[in-house]
């Protein structure tokens, strides 16, 4: 029998982090009860710091938890993995196979109805099960990319004979690969050095409408889900770079006086796009959990296209005469983390009735002073999506 459990250092590590990540939670537990704390937080805030500190609290520990007991067993005839809470065991003669990942060993059971055994690769000795794995048993990924490759070759769909489908499926590679680095190219352009800015903009839009045309022109040999077995070619990223690119892009440049009008326009665009990329789609015919992740995770990143390109073509293209506003700066802020983003607050202006904070590009920041006048130019936008913008009086 070999037993394999996380390694020493790792653990280590784990324990010594949960201890910090908890210590700031307890903390918050226990605000009502500290000195001069009584009035500073209201009951409503404190519930809800409480129950996330409960909840994030419950997970460090569990995690500890795991990291103690958690082990993995190769026995005379049977595997098993004891977590935190539960433990899953195959049978030898019960196990179909095992996929390879960054973090994890999956082993994967004949049965369906049963649960495949999760390995984390920071177990010490992890090799020793990879090599008795693949002993053993068939890597999962490089069987579907065998079957997969096969099934390409025989399909006539793909070209008239053996040759012509090789060539073709060599093709859609180079092709995808051009797109995903074009698409990166065009993302960078827009967020870093967008001159002339409406191009930039014009590429964003236009681009992942390209992706479109050229994956219904392939017929389904690229797809558009990322596969570990890299069978068939992919252009994720080719639509993920410049959608994303451009809902930033719009985001950073823009305020939105009223968004009621631009979810609309958004969902349609949103809509139409995944209907044309679903319907004769190959890659989504099965109706399995993957294939709705997959959709899903598509829905999330064209929605931010549709937004980025409703926003903007809607600001850019404005030919509208702007009113102009005053209004006086009230305070400034700074947040950090991923993104640096400067904040001032205005008195009220226009049909404003409060203070309102907005955030400006940080030169603007810099300038400006507490009490220091600034002019709004307000617009009412291409769709009729008021906009607006803050510069210097």
């Amino acid at each position: 029998m070999k037993e394999y459990k996380i390694a020493k250092g790792w653990a280590i590590f784990i324990y010594i982090l949960a201890a910090l990540f908890i210590i700031p939670f307890v903390f918050v537990l226990f605000l009502p009860l500290m000195p001069g704390m009584e009035n500073e937080v209201t009951p409503d805030l404190y519930w809800f710091l409480a129950l996330m500190s409960i909840a994030i609290i419950s997970i460090v520990i569990i995690a500890v938890i795991d990291t103690y007991k958690g082990k993995f067993v190769i026995d005379k005839n049977r595997i098993f993995s004891v977590g935190a809470f539960s433990t899953k065991e195959l049978m030898l003669n019960e196990i179909k196979g095992y996929r390879v990942t960054d973090k994890f060993l999956f082993i994967e059971p004949k049965d369906e109805n049963k649960k495949r055994i999760k390995i984390s690769t920071y177990f010490a000795h992890t090799n020793g099960i990879k090599e008795w794995l693949s002993t053993n048993y068939s890597d999962l990924d490089v069987l579907q990319a065998k079957i997969e490759k096969e099934e390409i070759l025989k399909n006539q769909e793909f070209g008239i004979n053996t040759q012509e489908r090789e060539a073709n499926l060599a093709k859609a590679f180079r092709t995808s690969k051009f797109l995903n680095w074009t698409s990166g190219l065009i993302a960078g352009w827009t967020l870093f050095f967008p001159t002339p800015y409406e191009y930039a903009i014009l590429a964003s839009i236009a681009f992942p409408i390209i992706c479109l045309i050229i994956l219904k022109y392939y017929k389904g040999l690229i797809r558009v889900d990322e596969q570990k077995a890299k069978t068939y070619p992919t252009i994720f990223w080719a639509i993920f770079s410049s959608s994303i690119g451009l809902s930033l892009r719009a985001l950073l440049d823009f305020h939105i006086y009223d968004y009621s009008k631009v979810w609309l326009p958004s969902i349609v665009i949103l809509l139409t796009y995944l209907t044309v990329l679903y319907v004769g789609n190959k890659e989504f015919t099965k109706n399995d959990s993957k294939a709705n992740f997959t959709i899903l995770g598509l829905a999330i990143f064209i929605y931010a296209y549709s937004y980025g390109a409703v926003v903007t073509l809607n600001c850019v293209y404005d030919k509208s005469e702007p009113t102009l506003y005053n209004a006086s700066v009230l305070s400034k802020r700074v947040t950090t983390g991923k993104t640096t983003t400067y904040y001032i607050e205005l008195t009220p202006w226009g049909t404003e009735k409060e203070n309102k904070e907005v955030s400006v590009p940080k030169d603007l920041y810099n300038r400006l002073e507490y009490n220091e006048k600034v002019t709004i130019y307000f617009k009412k936008g291409r769709f009729e999506i008021p906009w607006f913008k803050v510069t210097e009086n």
